[in-house]
């Protein structure tokens, strides 16, 4: 028989998203301190760009336990230990992105010290909103190098001029 017809061209797809490890997580509105619940993410100002901590919960919405990964951000031993970036599971265009430069293990949720470096908006997210929550570290800082030789002496200044003879007293 003969070869049908080819099909219609598809559609384009979505652009992908900010790389590094990527979780399933539901943002929480509330800025209070403390475990914002299984799956859930949240900040603590609710202009959520100023924010400078961030908690999330060790199980992401799929039950997955990330904490061995947040203790591998820990150990990184730069002041900057990595970056994390929030964004709407399906539109890449609404997003926080945040250095991160310490994190405090709580048993069951985590506390990181956050400074935004980028965003789309003041307050991408809403509350219960599905989100994607993104973590690329930072190398370890290196050692410091070896001092340096000793410079060459420098050269012999010129001489000063003789100052004047005084007079003598009297007797």
């Amino acid at each position: 028989g003969s070869q049908g017809t080819q099909g219609t061209l598809g559609n384009q797809g979505t652009d992908g998203n900010f790389g590094g490890a990527t979780f399933d997580y539901t943002f929480d509105t509330s800025s209070d301190s403390g475990d914002p619940g299984t799956g859930k993410v949240r900040l603590n100002q609710s202009t959520e760009r100023t924010a400078t901590e961030l908690y999330i919960d060790d199980d992401d919405d799929n039950g997955n336990d990330i904490s061995s990964f947040l203790q591998t951000i820990n150990s990184v031993s730069s002041t900057i230990k990595g970056h994390v970036r929030i964004s709407n599971k399906i539109d890449s265009s609404q997003f926080l992105l945040f250095q991160i430069s310490g994190l405090t293990d709580n048993t069951g949720w985590w506390d990181l010290d956050i400074n935004n470096v980028g965003y789309s908006v003041d307050s991408p997210f809403t509350n219960n909103e599905d989100i994607i929550i993104s973590f690329v570290t930072t190398g370890d800082k290196g050692t410091q190098g070896e001092k340096g030789t000793q410079g060459e002496q420098g050269t012999t200044g010129s001489q000063g001029t003789q100052g004047t003879q005084g007079t003598t007293g009297s007797q």
